[in-house]
Protein backbone atom coordinates (compact mmCIF):
# COMPACT_ATOMS: atom_id res chain seq x y z
CA UNK A 1 0.00 0.00 0.00
CA UNK A 2 1.48 3.35 -1.02
CA UNK A 3 1.74 6.32 1.30
CA UNK A 4 -0.74 8.27 -0.86
CA UNK A 5 -3.38 5.53 -0.68
CA UNK A 6 -2.89 5.20 3.07
CA UNK A 7 -3.20 8.97 3.54
CA UNK A 8 -6.44 8.87 1.58
CA UNK A 9 -7.89 6.20 3.86
CA UNK A 10 -6.73 7.22 7.32
CA UNK A 11 -8.84 9.83 9.13
CA UNK A 12 -7.53 12.27 11.73
CA UNK A 13 -9.17 14.75 14.08
CA UNK A 14 -9.95 18.15 12.61
CA UNK A 15 -10.21 21.24 14.80
CA UNK A 16 -10.20 25.03 14.80
CA UNK A 17 -7.67 26.76 17.04
CA UNK A 18 -7.21 30.35 18.11
CA UNK A 19 -6.59 32.80 20.96
CA UNK A 20 -9.12 33.46 23.72
CA UNK A 21 -9.51 36.55 25.90
CA UNK A 22 -10.79 36.23 29.48
CA UNK A 23 -12.91 39.15 30.70
CA UNK A 24 -14.39 39.59 34.14
CA UNK A 25 -18.05 40.46 33.79
CA UNK A 26 -19.94 41.39 30.66
CA UNK A 27 -20.23 44.70 28.82
CA UNK A 28 -23.69 46.00 27.95
CA UNK A 29 -24.15 49.11 25.79
CA UNK A 30 -27.09 51.36 26.69
CA UNK A 31 -28.26 52.99 23.43
CA UNK A 32 -30.13 56.21 22.73
CA UNK A 33 -33.82 55.38 22.08
CA UNK A 34 -34.00 58.08 19.38
CA UNK A 35 -31.88 60.70 17.66
CA UNK A 36 -31.50 63.94 19.58
CA UNK A 37 -29.33 66.14 21.78
CA UNK A 38 -27.96 65.09 25.16
CA UNK A 39 -29.48 67.34 27.82
CA UNK A 40 -27.76 65.68 30.78
CA UNK A 41 -25.62 62.72 31.74
CA UNK A 42 -26.84 61.56 35.13
CA UNK A 43 -24.15 59.02 36.04
CA UNK A 44 -20.37 58.97 36.21
CA UNK A 45 -17.65 56.38 35.79
CA UNK A 46 -17.71 53.50 38.31
CA UNK A 47 -21.18 54.52 39.53
CA UNK A 48 -23.50 51.66 40.50
CA UNK A 49 -26.86 51.75 38.74
CA UNK A 50 -30.09 49.81 39.19
CA UNK A 51 -32.33 48.38 36.49
CA UNK A 52 -34.57 51.17 35.22
CA UNK A 53 -32.37 53.98 36.54
CA UNK A 54 -32.05 57.04 34.29
CA UNK A 55 -28.48 57.41 33.04
CA UNK A 56 -29.04 60.31 30.61
CA UNK A 57 -31.76 62.58 29.24
CA UNK A 58 -32.28 63.59 25.61
CA UNK A 59 -34.24 66.18 23.67
CA UNK A 60 -35.62 64.50 20.56
CA UNK A 61 -37.91 65.53 17.71
CA UNK A 62 -40.85 64.08 19.63
CA UNK A 63 -39.90 65.58 22.99
CA UNK A 64 -37.88 64.65 26.05
CA UNK A 65 -36.60 61.08 26.32
CA UNK A 66 -34.84 59.15 29.04
CA UNK A 67 -32.03 56.64 28.62
CA UNK A 68 -32.39 53.95 31.28
CA UNK A 69 -30.14 51.15 32.50
CA UNK A 70 -31.49 47.71 31.53
CA UNK A 71 -29.91 45.96 34.52
CA UNK A 72 -28.02 46.39 37.76
CA UNK A 73 -24.38 47.06 36.91
CA UNK A 74 -21.43 49.44 37.12
CA UNK A 75 -20.84 52.30 34.69
CA UNK A 76 -17.67 51.35 32.85
CA UNK A 77 -17.69 53.95 30.07
CA UNK A 78 -19.55 57.21 29.41
CA UNK A 79 -19.72 57.58 25.63
CA UNK A 80 -21.31 61.06 25.31
CA UNK A 81 -21.21 64.52 26.87
CA UNK A 82 -23.88 67.11 27.56
CA UNK A 83 -24.87 68.94 24.37
CA UNK A 84 -23.71 66.19 22.01
CA UNK A 85 -25.89 65.01 19.14
CA UNK A 86 -26.64 61.29 19.11
CA UNK A 87 -28.29 58.93 16.66
CA UNK A 88 -30.87 56.30 17.52
CA UNK A 89 -29.07 53.20 18.76
CA UNK A 90 -25.81 55.02 19.50
CA UNK A 91 -24.29 53.91 22.85
CA UNK A 92 -24.70 56.52 25.57
CA UNK A 93 -23.02 54.61 28.38
CA UNK A 94 -21.54 51.12 28.67
CA UNK A 95 -22.26 49.07 31.77
CA UNK A 96 -20.17 46.29 33.28
CA UNK A 97 -22.23 43.45 34.72
CA UNK A 98 -20.06 41.62 37.24
CA UNK A 99 -22.76 39.20 38.34
CA UNK A 100 -22.08 36.83 35.43
CA UNK A 101 -19.29 34.30 35.05
CA UNK A 102 -16.08 35.50 33.35
CA UNK A 103 -16.54 35.53 29.59
CA UNK A 104 -14.50 33.92 26.82
CA UNK A 105 -14.00 35.80 23.54
CA UNK A 106 -12.43 33.50 20.95
CA UNK A 107 -10.97 34.46 17.56
CA UNK A 108 -10.91 31.76 14.89
CA UNK A 109 -10.21 31.89 11.13
CA UNK A 110 -13.21 32.86 8.99
CA UNK A 111 -12.98 29.58 7.05
CA UNK A 112 -14.58 27.76 10.00
CA UNK A 113 -17.65 30.02 10.31
CA UNK A 114 -20.13 27.63 8.68
CA UNK A 115 -19.03 24.80 10.99
CA UNK A 116 -19.44 26.71 14.26
CA UNK A 117 -22.73 26.97 16.13
CA UNK A 118 -24.09 27.65 19.64
CA UNK A 119 -24.11 24.52 21.77
CA UNK A 120 -20.82 23.14 20.45
CA UNK A 121 -18.16 22.37 23.08
CA UNK A 122 -14.77 24.04 23.11
CA UNK A 123 -11.63 23.52 25.16
CA UNK A 124 -9.68 26.47 26.56
CA UNK A 125 -6.41 26.65 28.42
CA UNK A 126 -4.54 29.53 30.06
CA UNK A 127 -0.74 29.60 30.45
CA UNK A 128 -0.86 28.49 34.11
CA UNK A 129 -3.55 25.82 33.68
CA UNK A 130 -2.30 22.23 34.04
CA UNK A 131 -4.95 20.97 31.59
CA UNK A 132 -7.69 22.47 29.38
CA UNK A 133 -11.24 23.06 30.60
CA UNK A 134 -14.43 22.73 28.59
CA UNK A 135 -17.03 25.41 27.87
CA UNK A 136 -19.97 25.68 25.47
CA UNK A 137 -20.25 28.10 22.54
CA UNK A 138 -23.08 30.55 23.25
CA UNK A 139 -22.83 32.92 20.30
CA UNK A 140 -21.10 33.17 16.92
CA UNK A 141 -20.77 36.82 15.91
CA UNK A 142 -21.12 38.14 12.36
CA UNK A 143 -18.20 39.19 10.14
CA UNK A 144 -18.39 42.91 10.99
CA UNK A 145 -18.43 42.53 14.77
CA UNK A 146 -15.76 39.84 14.55
CA UNK A 147 -13.48 42.17 12.58
CA UNK A 148 -14.11 45.06 14.99
CA UNK A 149 -13.11 42.88 17.93
CA UNK A 150 -9.98 41.65 16.13
CA UNK A 151 -8.98 45.24 15.36
CA UNK A 152 -9.68 46.41 18.92
CA UNK A 153 -7.40 43.66 20.22
CA UNK A 154 -4.78 44.42 17.53
CA UNK A 155 -5.02 40.94 16.08
CA UNK A 156 -6.68 41.66 12.73
CA UNK A 157 -3.36 41.19 10.92
CA UNK A 158 -3.36 37.52 11.90
CA UNK A 159 -6.60 36.99 9.95
CA UNK A 160 -6.08 38.28 6.39
CA UNK A 161 -9.06 36.20 5.19
CA UNK A 162 -11.30 37.38 8.03
CA UNK A 163 -12.05 36.21 11.55
CA UNK A 164 -15.00 34.74 13.39
CA UNK A 165 -15.64 35.79 16.99
CA UNK A 166 -17.08 33.11 19.26
CA UNK A 167 -18.42 33.89 22.74
CA UNK A 168 -18.80 31.65 25.77
CA UNK A 169 -18.45 31.70 29.56
CA UNK A 170 -16.16 29.74 31.85
CA UNK A 171 -17.86 26.86 33.71
CA UNK A 172 -17.06 28.25 37.18
CA UNK A 173 -15.58 31.38 38.75
CA UNK A 174 -12.43 29.56 39.83
CA UNK A 175 -10.19 26.77 38.56
CA UNK A 176 -7.72 24.52 40.35
CA UNK A 177 -3.94 24.52 40.04
CA UNK A 178 -1.46 22.79 42.34
CA UNK A 179 -4.32 21.79 44.61
CA UNK A 180 -5.39 25.41 45.15
CA UNK A 181 -8.32 27.42 43.82
CA UNK A 182 -7.29 30.12 41.33
CA UNK A 183 -9.19 33.17 40.11
CA UNK A 184 -9.39 34.15 36.44
CA UNK A 185 -7.45 37.32 35.65
CA UNK A 186 -9.24 39.97 33.60
CA UNK A 187 -7.54 40.55 30.26
CA UNK A 188 -5.57 37.30 30.28
CA UNK A 189 -5.08 35.46 26.98
CA UNK A 190 -5.08 31.73 26.40
CA UNK A 191 -5.71 29.19 23.64
CA UNK A 192 -8.87 27.46 22.43
CA UNK A 193 -9.57 24.36 20.41
CA UNK A 194 -12.95 23.49 18.85
CA UNK A 195 -13.19 19.94 17.54
CA UNK A 196 -14.92 19.76 14.15
CA UNK A 197 -14.92 16.01 13.54
CA UNK A 198 -12.48 14.08 11.39
CA UNK A 199 -10.90 14.41 7.96
CA UNK A 200 -8.72 12.32 5.69
CA UNK A 201 -5.00 12.58 6.45
CA UNK A 202 -4.47 13.54 2.80
CA UNK A 203 -6.74 16.58 3.27
CA UNK A 204 -4.82 17.57 6.39
CA UNK A 205 -1.70 17.67 4.21
CA UNK A 206 -3.44 19.35 1.25
CA UNK A 207 -6.49 21.38 2.44
CA UNK A 208 -7.43 22.25 -1.15
CA UNK A 209 -8.58 18.66 -1.66
CA UNK A 210 -11.36 18.93 0.95
CA UNK A 211 -14.12 19.64 -1.58
CA UNK A 212 -12.79 17.17 -4.14
CA UNK A 213 -12.89 14.06 -1.95
CA UNK A 214 -16.06 12.30 -0.72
Amino acid sequence: MTLGVLAGMVRVDRSARGPVLIQQGEWVDVPAPAAGRVMSVDVGLTASVKAGQVVARLETASGAAEVVAPLKAIVGRVEVTKGAQVEAGQPVVSLLNKDVLPSLSVLLPEEYRQELAPGMPLEFQLPDMPYPLEAVIEQVEGPEESLQFAKAQRRAGAYPEGAVLVRAHVPARNYERDGKSRVYQDGEWGRVQVKLGTQRLLVAWFPGLRDALP
